[in-house]
């Protein structure tokens, strides 16, 4: 009993506190004019309106669920027509300004409640997202999708904008629709980012957009939280109910929305400061002055070491610049770090001039094109060394050339990009096998039928991965000396030929000399008297034949 009677004291003096203080602060706004007279019913209708206007519905998980579906495909197709769009109809204003006027009236119910409103239209959104990125065929990621996979000091600044304009405007009952629009642009594209995401396997992506989106929410809420309870919208602290419960539900909403918010400051202060400090030492070490460092980019996650990249526009060229400031960097900074300097040597005004611009449209395509795959992942799990490996950033593709091995057939090399998929984060990794000069397909016939089996399902992949669109092909069976035997070769090479054509694969058909010593060779080889040869590696002195898809043998 006493203990219950100590907490309900304790409340008791924070509810006077504040009640107090809030007073003094609305008393000299009142003086302003920058808030309506919000006296008599005035004050506890508009709370009722946002507390009705943040409940869930079927209208509202409706167009949760519209949002979200246009939201994800203007991103696929990196259209800022179509993800605005979705933002025109996001209901998502309704539960975020119910949950600042919770927090600005320490309210823990309707906090919890307005949580609740807000996770059922996340969780929409995200499996809506989730659903067309698999049914859609672009997984590309496009601009619009990168621009929203990690929070910027300028994302932080035009959510608070945004919530203090939709705040006012709520207080004023004007126009609040219209900032609702302003509202959701910072959090229904990164929810359709989350769910493409999870759906190509990019937890970097997914981590990335989902706290870009707390960040965001919980500026927007903490803003509408400071209006309401400056402007006198929020419930007065003297009628607020303090029961433990409730607060505890309060303290625990606003640590949740309160940490990625930290954590973001966090980050954006220290990639601020490490600009700074970097800046300096560029123009220290290798005397320059502001206007020589065209370009300063800085990127330090939470885990891991600070990324910088710097563009220098400089009279000469120094080999030792990057030994130079990565050691006073480290020193200063603390950690180990990646830095890449680029040198641009310019020896008049106008040729610095020429290259500042040229090195902005540079770093412009760069930045768009920013999506790096997991180079290091992949290398490690392929576990052979590499004569190749390239990037498709447009089709999101790693192409890796591995060394010839012993043992190793097409199959073992297909086996191994299955299972390098696994780690590829949702980037495609071909593996592009060595190349032989022909490949020998044997035919099957079982009740006049004729199949290839898994050796042509190969040899297909393999074509595919060799970038090959037109093959010449010499089919066999038997000795080929009989008319019985030139027509099932023929009947053999139409067989592949066919399936060939189906890939959009070309090819010119004919049959293998009869009684030939390559006929022998290519029976021995396919271990079996029907067969197919697909010449991979043509002679030198072969002239080029583009020819159609399914060309008829014996020509």
């Amino acid at each position: 009993m006493r203990v219950s009677s100590g907490v309900s004291g304790a409340l008791g003096g924070v509810r006077e506190y504040l009640r107090a203080a809030a007073q003094s602060t609305r008393n000299q706004l009142d003086k302003t004019g920058l808030f309506p007279d919000l006296s008599g019913d005035k004050g506890p209708a508009l709370r009722n309106t946002v507390q009705q206007d943040g409940e869930l519905s079927k209208s509202y998980m409706l167009m949760c669920g519209l949002s979200a579906g246009i939201a994800a495909l203007g991103l696929l197709q990196s259209s800022s027509a179509v993800v605005i769009g979705a933002m025109l109809i996001s209901p998502l204003m309704g539960p975020i300004a119910s949950m600042g006027f919770g927090f600005a009236s320490l309210d823990g119910r309707q906090i919890k409640d307005a949580a609740k409103v807000v996770a059922v239209g996340s969780a929409i959104g995200i499996l809506v997202s989730i659903a067309l990125t698999w049914l859609s065929p672009i997984r590309n990621a496009t601009p619009e999708i990168i621009a929203r996979t990690e929070p910027t000091l300028l994302d932080l600044a035009i959510a608070t904008l945004s919530g203090m304009a939709g705040a006012f405007a709520t207080v004023w009952q004007r126009g609040a629709t219209a900032i609702g629009v302003a509202i959701a642009t910072a959090l229904m594209p990164p929810l359709a980012t989350v769910g493409y995401g999870i759906a190509v396997g990019n937890a970097a992506f997914m981590g990335g957009a989902f706290l870009l989106f707390l960040t965001n929410l919980a500026a927007i809420s903490f803003s509408f939280a400071l209006v309401a309870r400056l402007s006198g919208a929020a419930r007065p602290i003297a009628k607020v109910e303090l029961s433990p419960r409730y607060v505890v539900m309060g303290v625990m909403a606003f640590l949740v929305l309160a940490t990625p918010l930290a954590l973001t400051l966090y980050r954006v202060t220290r990639e601020a400061n490490t600009v700074v400090l970097t800046r300096r030492i560029l123009q220290e070490e290798l005397q320059l002055k502001r206007s020589n460092v065209a370009q300063l980019e800085v990127k330090w996650p939470l885990r891991g070491e600070p990324e910088i990249d710097a563009v220098l526009i400089a009279p000469g060229y120094r080999n030792d610049a990057e030994q130079i400031i990565a050691k006073r960097l480290t020193a200063s900074l603390g950690t180990d770090l990646q830095l890449n300097i680029q040198q641009v040597v310019a020896s008049d005004l106008l040729s610095e001039t020429r290259a500042i611009v040229d090195t902005a449209v540079e770093r412009t395509v760069a930045g768009i094109a920013r999506d790096v795959p997991p180079l290091t992942a992949i290398r490690a799990e392929l576990g052979l060394p590499v004569q190749a490996l390239w990037v498709n950033r447009t089709e999101r593709t790693v192409q890796v050339v591995p060394v010839t091995g012993e043992g190793w057939t097409l199959a073992a090399y297909k086996a191994l990009e299955t299972k390098i998929a696994k780690v590829g984060q949702g980037w495609r990794v071909h593996i592009i096998p060595p190349a032989p000069e022909s490949l020998v397909i044997p035919i099957a016939v079982e009740d006049g039928a004729r199949t290839a089996g898994d050796q042509l399902e190969l040899a297909v992949w393999a074509i595919d991965r060799w970038g090959l669109e037109n093959l010449a092909l010499a089919g066999f069976s038997g000795r080929n000396a009989s008319e019985d035997e030139q027509k099932a070769a023929r009947a053999n090479v139409e067989l592949v030929a066919g399936t060939l054509s189906k890939q959009g694969i070309g090819s010119r058909a004919t049959i293998v000399e009869a009684r030939s010593t390559r006929l022998r060779k290519l029976e021995a080889k396919a271990k079996s008297a029907e067969g197919v040869e697909i010449l991979i590696v043509r002679p030198p002195d072969e002239p080029v034949v583009a020819p159609t898809p399914a060309a008829s043998p014996g020509a």
